[in-house]
């Protein structure tokens, strides 16, 4: 396994590659929902999916060290898997966006991710951390159970529409 690091997304340097990895999310996204779903994420949320991007950015990772914080793990000086974290409503921690590049998939990334912001919630006194995950997203629901958590009911501030709660599953990590 090459050696990786951490890199803050939001970070100049790292900034327009973390966009790049969130469009490349949000593409595969799209296509596992429409063959789910039988819907565009467009027509979920009543926007261009370029447009849904840039406000995810802002709203699910944004550039605020004290309530969110978005990473890319990288190798050779180029991101291969990303995740964030943000805090919802409730005061509980939200791991969002975890996503490992197609090509490095299989190889531990996205657990190296999701350690790193379960490390992150317990620095910063969440006491618990909830997720949502695609029917879909088989091998993340693997991941996410093998680290603790457990499946819950829907919870305040999380993303997906009304109309995706049938296709989707919502899970949740008590930290001690």
């Amino acid at each position: 396994m090459p050696k990786t690091f951490f890199v803050d997304a939001h970070h100049p340097d790292w900034a327009d590659r973390a966009l790049t990895m969130t469009r490349e999310y949000f593409a595969w996204m799209d296509e596992q929902i429409q063959a789910t779903c039988h819907a565009s994420i467009e027509e979920l949320v009543g926007m261009p999916l370029s447009s849904y991007v840039a406000f995810s950015m802002n709203i699910i990772t944004p550039k605020d060290g004290l309530d969110a914080v978005f990473y890319l793990l990288a190798t050779e000086g180029e991101p291969i898997a990303m995740g964030g974290l943000r805090r919802l409503p409730s005061g509980h921690g939200e791991v969002v966006r975890i996503y490992t590049k197609p090509e490095h998939r299989g190889q531990g990334y996205g657990t190296k991710v999701l350690e790193k912001l379960i490390i992150e919630a317990k620095s910063r006194g969440f006491k618990t951390l909830n997720l949502d995950t695609g029917i879909f997203m088989k091998n993340a629901q693997s991941m996410y159970a093998s680290s603790g958590f457990e499946k819950c009911e829907p919870y305040e501030g999380a993303e997906p529409p009304a109309r995706l709660l049938p296709y989707w599953y919502f899970m949740k990590l008590e930290l001690r």
